[in-house]
């Protein structure tokens, strides 16, 4: 038989909000069987990047594990994520949830305007832990989950009300985003470790980097629910030129300048790879970049769009370049589209890609590797098509129902 979690004593606590002091007691005593109620916190509000599809599944996968769940999603503003909970039927609460992680302004060590603001950013996270500590002494969740490591005022308020709780650490932090940590990034990782009952990471490679700062961690590892459909491998004829295709946002550390300079080494040796760039973020320094290569011929560029099939319909191979990929989703769902992809060997990559089966792996920044690597394929269409055809099997380990039936276990609901 299914059971509740066991909920720890709560203390009464003071707090001081909008000038008033407050001393909050205990709602109900230890040893009471509430009904099961599960907080889970987003830390954006728009649909965008893997870790709020992460978000929406982790609340489906409740739902669909524990029906009778009272289920609540944490957003910090309206936006189209508190939209589809309402159309999921999944209540939705509007909440001030604060970062502790900042985006680099700069490529100093110590970003300046962190160190400039540090103290009101600290004081900001202040209101968002007075609001989840009265939230949650209001609804008394049996346990709270926090999604991605950017956003502590509800794993600090479960903390201090003894509430057991979860954290969703979907990426390395400083390595992949390039964010700046309030309080540092060894301490915020030990501050992760010490505020959680278990830290659940999504791929061994994130889980790997948490423990390096923090040993003692208890830890846990839920590959994400990748089940987008499953595409025909695409064919090429012969004489066909190979187009390639890397989907993400813009940016140094997904690797887009990396292919670009694979496909002009190519192109140097004699073959012509064909590029395609889907995402969000400037064009024109990438068409820069290939004018002065020479290859602005074989590069074309498109905006963010949610569908990717035709996309993938009109490649032979995916490429994943990330410097740091903490998983890659947007690699299995490349792979069951049929495309065999060339990936990085790092992050989390190497976990998706058995190199030789599903797709080939090239050392980080390496863009001669990466070059080599294509022209195999282009050389050899036997192998691309068995690397396809194997790529589409390895990806169907990204199941849904794996990924609900694991997260069940870790929260002690099944």
């Amino acid at each position: 038989m299914k059971g509740t979690p066991t909920r720890h004593s709560w203390v009464p606590i003071r707090i001081k909000h909008r000038g008033l002091s407050h001393t909050l007691w205990p709602v109900f005593a230890a040893g009471d069987s509430p009904v099961l109620r599960v907080v889970v916190v987003s830390n954006v509000s728009k649909f965008g990047g893997g870790g709020v599809v992460g978000f929406r599944d982790m609340l489906l996968a409740i739902r669909k594990q524990r029906p009778e769940a009272d289920l609540i999603a944490v957003i910090p503003q309206k936006g189209d994520v508190a939209q589809r909970c309402a159309d999921d039927g999944i209540d939705a609460k509007i909440a001030w949830t604060p970062w502790w992680g900042f985006g680099k302004w700069s490529r100093f060590p110590v970003d300046p305007h962190v160190v400039i603001g540090w103290l009101p950013y600290t004081l900001m996270l202040l209101p968002g832990i007075v609001g989840a500590l009265v939230f949650f002494l209001r609804k008394r969740p049996t346990m709270v989950l926090t999604n991605t490591m950017t956003i502590p005022s509800h794993a600090i308020a479960a903390k201090i009300l003894r509430i057991p709780h979860y954290w969703i650490v979907r990426e390395f932090g400083r390595d992949d985003h390039q964010l700046c940590f309030l309080f540092g990034y060894r301490r915020t990782v030990r501050l992760v470790s010490r505020l959680s009952d278990v830290v659940i990471c999504n791929s061994h490679a994130v889980e790997h980097a948490m423990l390096a700062l923090a040993p003692t961690m208890k830890t846990r590892v839920l590959y994400p629910a990748v089940d987008t459909g499953l595409g025909t491998p695409p064919q090429r004829g012969p004489g066909e030129c190979l187009r390639a295709i890397l989907v993400g946002y813009f940016s140094d550390a997904k690797g887009q300048e990396l292919a670009i300079e694979a496909i002009s080494i190519a192109r140097g040796a004699g073959v012509d790879i064909e590029l395609t760039l889907v995402g969000t973020g400037s064009h024109q320094p990438l068409r820069s970049l290939a004018q002065r290569l020479g290859v602005d011929d074989l590069l074309r560029i498109h905006g963010p769009t949610r569908d990717l099939d035709p996309y993938w319909a009109d490649a032979h191979v995916g490429l994943m370049c990330s410097q740091s990929e903490a998983f890659g989703r947007v690699t299995v769902e490349a792979m069951r589209a049929g495309l065999p992809v060339c990936g990085t060997n790092s992050g989390g990559t190497p976990e998706i890609i058995e190199p030789g089966v599903a797709g080939l792996l090239s050392p980080a920044g390496d863009a001669k590797a990466l070059a080599t690597n294509l022209m195999a394929l282009e050389a050899d269409e036997d192998l691309r098509r068995r690397l396809a055809y194997g790529a589409q099997k390895s990806s169907q380990r990204f199941q849904r129902d794996r990924h609900d039936n694991e997260l069940a276990t870790f929260l002690g609901l099944r």
